[in-house]
């Protein structure tokens, strides 16, 4: 016997045994209502009269579902059932008479009086009604429970989802950071810095703010999270190389991180940094930039405004991952009423405005 087969049955014997014990529990209920108004107890009567109660409670109800799965026409089903109905109705009535009469405790003229099957049929009835409502609920409350374990299911199915959807771009931020050699770069750069310090201070000073940015985009953070200062100076740095690269850059920056020690997600804010030298024009002193970051009551603002570069030549190549990682980082991590991100775009400029929950440091 399989396991699975073993668990039906033993639900089988398990719902079998709730029933007798409803049945036993029935009978008894009313034989001390007898017993008690003052009218004789007649147990073999009782026990046979229950046994076609019984007939009757389960039967109407499984004919009706009979007739429901093997006929498709309603009219025909509810005509079935009418039939059944009056048939096992007329038929417990005149058994139970049958058995009263075998039992010696009434003749046929008295028990089979148009009276007395009268209250037969109505007693049949009743317990035809009592099967009908019990399995009406029972179908209803499978059906909730049903409905409920696919709920379940789909959020489970939802949940994993999720969780392949961060692994994905877990993956997809690692294979950004593998695609260069650490070694070889460091190396380099330190070499080229050796080289020219002397020479070009200025040139070196670039290549030593390079090194740090390479550096910081390399670093590893198992939980997602960077220092907000750290952060704030790969940002700097960032933009301290592009300056350095233009003859003519203008961009009002204020960037304030506050005393408090806090972490915030990696790579979303120099994601939207990126952003604005991809689309951004900061060599005209008419289309000025402008950069904003303050910390206030655990929460990041961020602001940035910048005149598009509407020609394609020298943009500054992105790093791919875009405001489509930002928006499913920041969800995943804070739900999708946890932060506000707003962008303005038109055909001229680029308006971005992101407020975020920060992790306060507690290594700190």
């Amino acid at each position: 016997m399989t396991r699975g087969s073993f668990t039906q049955k033993r639900k089988t014997l398990k719902a079998i045994f709730q029933h007798l014990l409803f049945w036993i529990v029935y009978i008894i209920y009313e034989e001390v209502i007898v017993y008690f108004a003052g009218m004789g107890v007649e147990f073999f009567n009782t026990f046979f009269a229950f046994m076609v109660n019984a007939f009757v409670f389960y039967s109407i109800w499984n004919s009706y579902k009979f007739f429901e799965r093997n006929i498709k026409k309603k009219i025909v089903i509810a005509l079935a059932t009418a039939i059944a109905v009056i048939g096992i109705i007329l038929i417990s009535a005149y058994l139970k008479a049958f058995i009263i009469i075998i039992l010696g405790q009434g003749t046929f003229k008295t028990i089979a009086s148009p009276m007395r099957i009268l209250q037969f049929v109505m007693r049949s009835v009743y317990f035809g009604t009592m099967g009908v409502a019990y399995g009406f609920a029972k179908e209803v409350l499978l059906k909730e429970r049903e409905a409920a374990q696919l709920k379940l299911e789909k959020l489970q199915m939802l949940e994993e989802q999720q969780k392949l959807e961060k692994q994905a771009l877990q993956a997809e931020l690692n294979l950004i950071k593998s695609q260069i050699n650490p070694h070889f770069v460091f190396n380099t750069l330190g070499f080229l810095y050796a080289e020219t310090y002397k020479k070009l201070p200025e040139v070196g000073q670039s290549i030593i703010t390079l090194s740090n940015i390479m550096r910081y985009a390399l670093t590893k953070n198992e939980d997602g999270y960077s220092n907000l200062d750290s952060e704030l100076n790969y940002i700097k740095d960032f933009i301290k190389i592009h300056e350095s690269r233009s003859g003519a850059f203008f961009m009002k920056i204020s960037i304030e991180s506050g005393i408090i020690p806090y972490k915030v997600v990696s790579l979303i804010l120099i994601t939207l940094i990126e952003n604005m030298f991809k689309h951004g024009i900061f060599n005209q002193n008419t289309k000025e930039a402008a950069l904003n970051i303050t910390v206030e009551e655990g929460k990041l603002h961020f602001y940035s405004l910048n005149y598009k570069n509407n020609n394609s030549v020298n943009k500054v190549q992105s790093n791919g991952i875009g405001l489509n990682y930002i928006r499913e980082r920041l969800t995943d991590e804070y739900g999708r009423e946890g932060y506000e991100l707003l962008i303005n775009e038109t055909h001229n400029n680029y308006e971005c405005k992101l407020t975020m929950p920060l992790k306060y440091h507690e290594s700190n």
